[in-house]
């Protein structure tokens, strides 16, 4: 296992605007290239990834709801899989220092997401 500096870590905050997938990549991605391949290894560098709304619903969370990685991955998703992605579309907005390149991006990758979103996995692994 190698030491991992913790600016290489992704965070989530547990806004509608993150991408759920995305980040749950990153973290297996860090993972397994610092060498964290044990479950309680994946599971606690999880913990450290999560900020502000995210880590206040996980510290909300009974004690002995997670009880392993698979647990964690889980009761995760379940809270923040079903996101009103209609919703984050038509909020999205220019910021003030984001290229129009990189909106009209941000806007057809959301797009493609709500398309997608109520299919299910079944159908997605066969398209």
């Amino acid at each position: 296992m190698k030491n991992l500096p913790p600016s290489f870590l992704p965070n989530f905050h547990g806004m509608r605007s993150e991408d759920l997938e995305a980040f749950l990549f990153e973290v297996e991605i860090v993972c397994r290239y610092y060498g964290y391949l044990l479950n309680t290894q994946k599971f606690r560098l999880f913990l450290v990834t999560m900020k502000d709304r995210a880590l206040k619903w996980f510290m909300s969370l009974g004690t002995n709801t997670i009880r392993s990685w698979k647990d964690m991955q889980k009761i995760f998703l379940e809270k923040y899989k079903d996101r009103d992605l209609k919703g984050e579309i038509f909020r999205m907005y220019q910021k003030e220092d984001e290229s129009l390149e990189n909106l009209i991006e941000s806007f057809m990758y959301n797009v493609k997401r709500e398309k997608l979103h109520h299919l299910g996995s079944s159908t997605l692994k066969n398209s």
